[in-house]
């Protein structure tokens, strides 16, 4: 079993939904961004989703964009972000998603790229701008190097779309509950719970449920409406860039969201 086999089995034992909260690597620095996802880890974190810094996140809302943008700034690179990674990885056993944009994958190759992201302790990458219709070479350097795939739903998407989607999936189906971007909202959209249910119908791989996500209070009810996971991003990166000046803080901020996040899942 694979590390996101082994997680999603032991929550279903504990009748847990997996919590899965985001940040953009190398924001505000590369040094806090290790601190914030060692944070979240410590805080109950199940599955860790960290964003590759791009210029261009057409799927992120302004929150996201500027995260991307700081980490940018700072010169992070495909260097660091593997040595980020790598770092991670050490005493660590929860499963790592990357969220990227196509072109810092094809900056490499995606042969070279994927056998990085491979050695460093990357689970899955999720290619936010490439549909599995374009994906074949990502996917065969994927499989190569024993990295998961995952791939977006809609409430937009007819059934036979799902199911090829839900075919070229390995880790888990990460179904947006919102039509957009990403970002804060405060309430949760209700069509969720009948994308899931026709999911459902498709395939028993892990639904995990992200966009505009960002109360404790979403989480429960993502979780009622029977997703195997509540991806949080933009409430957890907003914490991240008011607190930019006080480390302390934020990362006592980020423990106490995440564990709040946490609780609703259990």
């Amino acid at each position: 079993m694979n590390r996101y086999e082994q997680t999603f089995a032991r929550l279903k034992n504990n009748s847990e939904t997996a919590f899965i909260p985001f940040a953009v690597a190398g924001d505000p620095d590369i040094g806090v961004s290790e601190s914030i996802f060692k944070t979240y880890l410590d805080a109950g974190a199940d599955i860790l989703e960290i964003g590759f810094p791009f210029s261009d996140p057409i799927a992120d809302g302004p929150i996201n964009q500027r995260a991307a943008q700081r980490a940018i700034a700072k010169g992070f690179n495909h260097a660091s972000f593997f040595k980020l990674i790598a770092n991670l990885r050490r005493g660590c056993d929860a499963p790592i998603g990357v969220l990227m944009y196509a072109n810092s994958a094809l900056h490499l190759g995606y042969e070279a790229f994927c056998k990085q992201a491979a050695d460093a302790g990357v689970d899955s990458i999720l290619i936010a701008d490439m549909p599995p219709e374009e994906a074949t070479d990502m996917l065969a350097a994927q499989k190569k190097h024993g990295l998961q795939s995952v791939f977006i739903v809609s409430e937009l998407t007819p059934p036979k779309r799902m199911h090829y989607i839900c075919n070229a999936v390995t880790g888990f189906v990460y179904v947006v509950s919102r039509l957009g971007t990403t970002g804060v909202q405060s309430s949760m959209d209700t069509q969720v719970g009948s994308t899931l249910k026709s999911l459902k119908r498709q395939t028993l791989k892990p639904l995990c449920v992200g966009f505009g996500i960002s109360t404790p209070d979403h989480v429960a009810m993502v979780k009622r409406a029977g997703a195997h996971g509540a991806i949080v991003g933009s409430a957890l990166v907003k914490i991240i860039e008011e607190n930019r000046g006080d480390t302390k803080k934020m990362l006592t901020m980020l423990g106490k969201s995440v564990r709040a996040f946490k609780k609703a899942t259990l």
